[in-house]
């Protein structure tokens, strides 16, 4: 939450207060935090997808559900999800005026296992020692069944990892860790996030087809009317839906209408969106099973660029569903991360294949809460943006989550208009025409600098095809 050009004593005692509230809510989740193994990639204040829980229930407008398989309990063992409660409501981040609260939650649920196995084995001997299957679902397009699995009583999750490497040699296992959004919310004017990498007009002619995993989208905020957005629900296992504030301000910055507020980077392009959050223990929560079923239904949708505005710890399954999506020719865009420059990094984004986007402010100084590492690759707006709220109108926002949408627009259309060329080679051309921020050459603030709009990146238009991925 930088916001260095206010300075009235209103504003300061605002921050102040907002400082100490997140400083609490740190200190009250650190414990359950290290006990699930999660990055603290969000910051302080975010859990819940916006300063401590996004309120406005639902997914909202969801699509085909998308994807074969089913969820629940089923062949190792029985027994039904765990309910999770704790969802919190609208966070208050900034505003003194409201009554500060005491949330009383009981103890965090247990750890699960996540296991993705090649098609044709049968996971049938891990029941046999106490096992249970909480979810599975059959892949399309990745080639393999996804588990959700209970730990039997008494076992950790490092014993039940070495234990089921034993039973199922050749299968992909982990922890299922939890994702959040990255996000902070911010008060006071927005910044010409547009016009800082030099977006203005042209691009918006294009109409790529882009792929998104987030929270609930409200299709029908006035942002959204009328947009080409397909969104699809991943397997939950049976677990409420998400808020829908997240997500509908990701979608309304990569596609929102032309004649909004803000209009998106790319109003004529169609977005095929999953929603892979759940209301959870920790707010908007996303695990490993929900990401990787969002996955296979963008693979199956035939998008070639996946925004993932949200991170969390490194995790084996997901790495290696992600490293088939880019084995596919999919390329993957992540937000960085807001733990802070001493973090440690946040995935997905630090993973090899990913393209990692920090956030910058109007005046292209990094976002004070933004991760810092070799893994980064760009900076992009990410400090104050006016975005869509989840009902109507809209709110100031900061955060690397609001960074991504900037590479992930950029490579979209780069993509379209030459689209033989390899994608490690499109992504290269986006280096070389990224504007140098900080150290000379690629640094772990900025990585390889300032995203540029992709006209800055191919002058000649006569290579490529027209602006329409149909």
């Amino acid at each position: 939450m930088t916001d260095r050009d206010d300075s009235s004593p209103d504003l300061t005692r605002r921050r102040l207060l907002t400082r100490i509230s997140l400083a609490g809510l740190t200190a009250y989740t650190a414990p359950a935090l290290t006990h699930l193994g999660m990055a603290h990639a969000s910051g302080g204040g975010d859990g819940g997808g916006d300063g401590g829980g996004s309120g406005g229930g639902g997914s909202g407008g969801a699509g085909s559900g998308g994807g074969s398989g089913s969820s629940g309990a089923s062949g190792i063992g029985s027994g039904s999800a765990y309910s999770q409660g704790g969802s919190g409501g609208r966070g208050a981040a900034g505003s003194p005026n409201q009554p500060q609260r005491t949330v009383r939650r009981g103890p965090p649920p247990p750890p699960e296992i996540v296991i993705f196995v090649p098609d044709g084995v049968d996971i049938s001997r891990a029941g046999a020692q106490g096992y249970v299957v909480r979810g599975r679902r059959a892949t399309r397009v990745l080639g393999g069944t996804l588990y959700r699995i209970d730990l039997p009583q008494g076992r950790s999750v490092d014993q039940g990892k070495s234990e089921l490497s034993n039973i199922l040699p050749g299968a992909r296992i982990d922890q299922n860790h939890i994702y959040t959004p990255d996000e902070f919310l911010c008060d006071g004017e927005g910044c010409g996030a547009h016009e800082m990498i030099g977006w203005s007009g042209w691009p918006s002619i294009y109409a790529p087809r882009i792929g998104m995993i987030d929270t609930g989208i409200n299709k029908d905020h006035p942002a959204l009317e009328g947009q080409k957005l397909t969104v699809h629900q991943a397997d939950l296992a049976g677990r409420p839906a998400s808020g829908r504030q997240h997500g509908t301000a990701i979608a309304s910055m990569l596609i929102g209408r032309l004649d909004y507020r803000v209009p998106g980077l790319l109003p004529n392009a169609e977005l095929i969106a999953v929603e892979a959050f759940y209301r959870g223990y920790y707010g908007d929560q996303a695990d490993v099973f929900s990401l990787a079923s969002a996955m296979d239904i963008l693979l199956e949708s035939g998008v070639n660029v996946i925004n993932m505005s949200f991170s969390g710890p490194r995790n084996d399954v997901l790495e290696q569903i992600i490293q088939r999506a880019v084995d596919q020719n999919v390329a993957v865009v992540a937000a960085a991360g807001n733990g802070g420059p001493g973090a440690e990094p946040a995935y997905p984004a630090a993973f090899e294949p990913v393209l990692a986007v920090t956030a910058i402010d109007s005046d292209e100084r990094a976002y004070r809460q933004a991760n810092q590492g070799p893994y980064i690759n760009f900076a992009a707006p990410g400090v104050r943006l006016w975005v869509a709220a989840s009902i109507s109108g809209g709110r100031l926002k900061s955060g690397t989550s609001y960074a991504a949408p900037f590479v992930t627009a950029s490579l979209a259309v780069q993509r379209l208009r030459a689209p033989t060329l390899p994608l490690q080679q499109t992504v290269a051309a986006m280096e070389n025409c990224a504007k140098d921020l900080g150290e000379a050459g690629r640094d772990p603030v900025f990585g390889h600098g300032l995203v540029a709009a992709p006209g800055q990146c191919f002058a000649n238009d006569a290579e490529f095809l027209p602006a329409s991925s149909e």
